[in-house]
């Protein structure tokens, strides 16, 4: 298969299985689905997509450490926010506004992310650069 064919395979695949861990979150902890949220999950899908674009055109060998490297910037990313939002409750009318954006940013965007970083691993580890 081309290397274009696989990418996109990888994004459609990723972004398929990001939109479906993300709605089914919300479904469980909100009020229902919430089709707005795919819009900005397809952009975080598409810049997984991109940075491992880029390094299958540069170092095709280095795709195992690109995805280790971004699972553990995710996890430390999502812990960074998470501690400031749990310290940032006061109480009071609108003391969990922190918490509550930390909570969406972590849960709803963050770990459906990090579930397109192993697809990609997965469709694209034995890609070859193309000639030329």
């Amino acid at each position: 298969m081309p290397l274009p064919a696989r990418i996109a395979l990888a994004f459609a695949l990723s972004f398929a299985a990001a939109g479906a861990v993300q709605q089914a979150i919300m479904w469980a902890y909100d009020s229902g689905a919430a089709p707005w949220a795919l819009a900005p999950l397809g952009g975080c899908t598409l810049l997984v997509t991109i940075v491992f674009g880029v390094v299958l055109w540069r170092r095709p060998a280095a795709i195992g450490w690109t995805a280790s490297i971004m699972l553990v910037a995710m996890l430390v990313f999502g812990v960074v926010v998470y501690s400031f939002g749990v310290n940032d409750l006061r109480p009071g009318i609108g003391g969990n506004i922190g918490y509550l954006i930390a909570m969406l940013v972590v849960f709803y965007f963050l770990l459906p992310s990090a579930i397109a970083v192993p697809i990609h691993w997965l469709l694209l580890r034995g890609a070859v650069k193309p000639p030329g």
